[in-house]
């Protein structure tokens, strides 16, 4: 359990802390081969690593979803396990399989906050910011100290709604500036003319996220509403980003 936590507070922001947390969990795994959590979170750990950080697609996108489901077979009352399931059938774009599994979870348990936060994510890249606005705004109700990465989810349902001043605000929180959320805030700046400030933050982006590509992160994601996906290109290169 002290390893998950350690490794929860890791994962996501950057690449150097990403391998950290996939250390963390194996070590939990060594330890306790059982434990779900341990498995769910390095299944995410691994979707980051090639989703974010410019790992190989091949091997840790199908290690991704096999670590998952390892972990609901392993615990299959825990509604984690389940959404992450979903979240990652969504990144192979398996929408409906990936509907079942989030209901799954919500039927475990429906105040599980990071499941409302991953899915405000995937209705964002659907083209519902609003929405997206709103199920972050609930999981920051059900979890008012999140990890880092609920920031990020709602600083880019904010741009996303074009809600710029808003989402330069809210990145510019100190629990989540010094990630990879850095993306949306230079796209932020850059769509309010603010070009100076966008491209310093987009430098400071790079540096520890050097391998990112606009067309990488396209692939990468999820996008089932062109007009979303073409905004954040919009914004991604008025800031100097990497095609």
């Amino acid at each position: 359990y002290d390893l998950c936590v350690r490794a929860r507070m890791l994962n996501e922001e950057s690449l150097q802390a990403t391998h950290e947390a996939r250390f963390l969990l194996k070590q939990a795994i060594a330890l306790d081969p059982g434990y779900a959590e341990a498995h769910q979170l390095l299944a995410m750990n691994y979707w980051a690593g090639w989703s974010h950080f410019g790992e190989p697609m091949d091997p840790n996108r199908p290690l991704s979803m096999e670590t998952a489901e390892k972990a609901v077979m392993l615990d299959p009352n825990d509604a984690g396990s389940h959404w992450t399931v979903g979240h990652l059938l969504a990144h192979e774009r398996q929408w409906e399989e990936s509907d079942r599994a989030f209901a799954a979870a919500f039927e475990l348990d429906p105040n599980c906050a990071d499941a409302w936060a991953d899915l405000s994510d995937l209705s964002v890249l659907s083209g519902r910011p609003k929405e997206g606005i709103d199920l972050i705004r609930k999981a920051l109700r059900l979890n008012p100290h999140p990890e880092v990465w609920y920031y990020l989810v709602l600083g880019q349902a904010q741009y996303a709604a074009r809600q710029y001043v808003a989402a330069i605000e809210t990145l510019r929180k100190e629990e989540t500036y010094r990630t990879h959320s850095r993306r949306f805030l230079a796209a932020s700046l850059a769509q309010l003319g603010r070009l100076d400030e966008a491209h310093r933050d987009t430098e400071m982006f790079l540096i520890s996220n050097p391998h990112f590509t606009i067309s990488h992160w396209v692939e990468s994601m999820p996008f089932r509403d062109d007009a979303a996906r073409d905004h954040f290109v919009d914004g991604f290169r008025k800031a100097g980003l990497p095609e």
